[in-house]
C-alpha cells in the first residue's frame, strides 16, 4: 500500500506528461520512501528500472544490460553493452519512438565503483 507523497507523485506525473526530455534526481536520507515513490510512479508506464548493487562496475553493467535488453524482450544469450554510455544511448534511442522512463535506484552504488 502506498500512502502520502501526493505532491511528489503529481510532480513526477506532470514531468512524465511533458513533451520534452525530463531528468529527475531524487535524493534524501535513507528509509524515507524514495524507492516506494519510484515504484508507485512507474506503475502502468513503459520503464526500465535498475537498482545499483554494491559490486564492481563490470557486474553492474552486465546486470544493467540485462534489464535494458529484457525491456526489449531480448532475453536469451544477450550480450552486455561494452559501456554504460552504450547502454544509455540504446535506451535514449528507444525513447525517441515512445515515452520511456529509465529509473536507476541506488545510483551511488554505481558511481562509487567507477
Amino acid at each position: 500500500m502506498f500512502i502520502g507523497r501526493d505532491y511528489e507523485l503529481s510532480e513526477l506525473n506532470r514531468l512524465y506528461q511533458s513533451s520534452r526530455f525530463e531528468f529527475v534526481v531524487m535524493y534524501g536520507r535513507r528509509r524515507i520512501g524514495k524507492t516506494a515513490l519510484i515504484n508507485e510512479f512507474l506503475k502502468g508506464k513503459q520503464a526500465v528500472y535498475y537498482v545499483g548493487i554494491e559490486s564492481n562496475a563490470k557486474q553492474n553493467l552486465e546486470i544493467f544490460s540485462q534489464y535494458v535488453l529484457a525491456y526489449d524482450q531480448i532475453l536469451e544469450d544477450a550480450p552486455s553493452f561494452n559501456s554504460f554510455q552504450a547502454a544509455l544511448e540504446y535506451v535514449f534511442r528507444k525513447s525517441e519512438k515512445k515515452r520511456l522512463v529509465l529509473a536507476i535506484d541506488e545510483y551511488p552504488n554505481l558511481a562509487k565503483k567507477r
